[in-house]
């Protein structure tokens, strides 16, 4: 309805009638335009997300969390419908308080979440460069999407490939930076 009809078609009356659910249910379960916003922000992530967890808790997966990570990155990059879906609610999620605060912690979540990865998921390693890396790599796979879906013959594995040469470089050195012993007087 939304790549049909835009945001202004999505109502809580449209939305009855094209699903034929009671508009009360609808508004009892979303309440508001600004709740069926935030659940498909929420919905667009989401099994991305949980596959994400899955494969970094399975036994002898975070030995190789980078590849993990950026592979499910990369596939979800290259999700056009999904990525013009976010885009199109953007500017209106930006705009009201409480979905922008939401997204905050969504992404907020993600930068804990691509840190935890980049820890080997380890939780007690709560290095901030961690998820400042995850920051970094969140911008990249939003970026990365954008170009994408602006241009499907973009080369996003090509990206990927050399992000994640740089992310393997990067935690190289901070692994190295936590192995050497500090100097006097630091």
């Amino acid at each position: 309805m939304l790549s049909r009809d835009g945001l202004s078609g999505l109502t809580l009356d449209a939305i009855s009638t094209e699903s034929g659910a009671n508009k009360s249910l609808i508004a009892y379960y979303f309440g508001s335009k600004g709740g069926l916003i935030a659940a498909l922000i929420d919905w667009v992530d989401h099994d991305d997300t949980a596959r994400l967890i899955a494969a970094l808790t399975e036994d002898g997966a975070a030995g190789d969390a980078v590849t993990t990570l950026l592979d499910i990155e990369r596939q979800g990059s290259k999700a056009i419908d999904a990525g013009l879906l976010f885009f199109d609610l953007l500017p209106y999620v930006l705009r009201d308080d409480a979905l922008r605060t939401r997204l905050g912690e969504l992404y907020r979540w993600y930068r804990e979440l691509d840190g935890w990865a980049f820890s080997g998921g380890d939780s007690e390693s709560r290095d901030r460069r961690l998820e400042q890396l995850g920051a970094l790599t969140v911008a990249v796979c939003d970026g990365l999407t954008i170009q994408h879906a602006a241009d499907p013959s973009f080369d996003v594995d090509a990206v990927y490939d050399l992000w994640e040469h740089m992310v393997r470089g990067l935690l190289r050195d901070l692994h190295r930076d936590h192995s050497e012993p500090a100097e006097a007087g630091s």
